[in-house]
């Protein structure tokens, strides 16, 4: 008589959102975690997938992309805290600059990087794509810990985080339990990294074969 197959545990990834993230940031980000499925399974089977990826807000309410659809969030952020994800992602974008804008309300800026810290001793590995870094060195997470963002807004990045030990060649680094990309697609370098982290390199490489992503393995890149 056929038996369930019995895979490891899933293992969970949460994004945080706010007003203006880049789109291929998150999006990219989720598809390598998504499309990945454990060894000896197909696509069709979705219980076979390694992960569960959820969106993380303030409120249960629409965020909007920038340039982008919208989306709801699975969880806010105090539920968040209760039930911690494995993984969680910052993303960057032009929200990213709203958030850190110096004339805005500090009580607000300060909460949101209490949040950040709380969640750092909650989760296992604290990742963030882009100018999401930002927000990571802001919060002091970074320091002394090597990380990398994006080329273009490098100096606007570093500038929070004058002890952190920012990379500016690498297209994603792995520095434990911090784990950090460049700008925009690197995050999905990153991400199949995680997936091979957490998962495995096999279930890695053969997600990045259904995606039929050119998948760039070291962090120097191709």
């Amino acid at each position: 008589m056929a038996t369930e197959t019995e895979y490891p545990p899933i293992r969970r990834v949460g994004i945080l959102l706010f007003d203006d993230f880049e789109p291929l940031d998150v999006w990219g980000f989720v598809q390598a975690f998504t499309i990945a499925r454990f060894l000896g399974s197909s696509y069709a089977e979705a219980e076979a997938c390694p992960f569960q990826v959820g969106f993380i807000a303030d409120t249960l309410e629409k965020v909007r992309s920038y340039n982008g659809p919208s989306v709801i969030p699975d969880m806010t952020c105090a539920e968040a805290l209760e039930d911690s994800p494995d993984v969680l992602m910052v993303p960057g974008g032009f929200g990213v600059r709203t958030l850190l804008d110096p004339e805005r309300d500090p009580g607000a800026l300060d909460a949101e990087l209490d949040w950040l810290r709380a969640m750092d001793e909650r989760v296992e590995i604290m990742s963030s794509v882009c100018t999401g870094a930002a927000l990571l060195a802001r919060a002091g997470l970074l320091d002394e810990v090597p990380a990398t963002t994006n080329r273009v807004a490098f100096d606007w990045v570093a500038g929070f985080g004058p002890l952190v030990l920012w990379d500016d060649q690498a297209r994603w680094v792995d520095a434990g339990k911090y784990v950090t990309s460049a700008g925009v697609s690197a995050g999905l370098d990153m991400a199949f990294h995680l997936v091979a982290r957490l998962a495995g390199r096999a279930v890695a490489e053969r997600a990045a074969r259904a995606a039929e992503y050119d998948w760039a393995r070291e962090p120097a890149g191709r």
